[in-house]
């Protein structure tokens, strides 16, 4: 639910959902912008035009910077791994470090980053 409200401090428009307990049925979203905390019979998501809204700048930045590629020149501690192996050294791929760009910036826009 943390997601949910830093995208609605944000400013996204947040859609709810009901669920009719006798059928089993869910009603259409609805843009109301209003969150029920009690009621469990209600389902909640950002609308799909401000998505973009649930990430916050640090995030933003580590998850363009994987979806372009350019994880390899980040000058961001932690992001290169190197491991002493029996064999010798190993270094991750670029491609691993941008996975775990992908990851760090998921975890941090669920922290409100």
């Amino acid at each position: 639910m943390s997601r949910l409200l830093h995208a609605a401090a944000r400013g996204a428009r947040i859609q709810s959902q009901w669920r009719d307990a006798h059928t089993s049925t869910y009603q259409e979203w609805q843009t109301n912008n209003q969150f029920v905390f009690i009621d469990t019979m209600r389902y909640y998501r950002i609308h799909p035009d401000d998505e973009h809204l649930q990430y916050g700048p640090i995030s933003t930045l580590l998850r363009e910077m994987a979806l372009t590629g350019d994880c390899d020149g980040a000058d961001i501690p932690y992001i290169r791994i190197t491991l002493l192996t029996e064999e010798g050294y190993w270094k991750s791929t670029e491609d691993q470090q941008c996975v775990f760009c992908l990851i760090l910036a998921e975890f941090l826009a669920d922290e409100g980053l």
